[in-house]
């Protein structure tokens, strides 16, 4: 039973938990330690390559006020009217 809460923890869906539970009970030999070691592994790896935080305000798109065309970035010009944007 700890197999399977274990896995739902580490995110496998219901299926892959329900299989690694159930080959516990009919294997124990074999699966125990081929679960830990697996288990082991994907934490080591993990751990040593953390995401870093993404910047996604890059990729929104903003709309000039004067023409309505729609522009990237912080521009003081409208790249398509060349009107002057304000951001207050």
């Amino acid at each position: 039973m700890w197999i399977f809460w274990d896995t739902r923890k580490q995110g496998y869906s219901l299926e892959s938990s329900v299989r690694w539970a159930i080959g516990t009970f009919l294997v124990p030999a074999a699966v125990i330690p081929f679960y830990l070691m697996q288990s082991t592994i994907k934490n080591k790896f993990r751990k040593s390559y953390p995401r870093d935080p993404r910047d996604v305000t890059s990729h929104i798109l903003l709309r000039c006020p004067w023409c309505g065309e729609f522009y990237q970035g912080n521009p003081e010009h409208c790249p398509f009217c060349q009107r002057e944007l304000k951001i207050d």
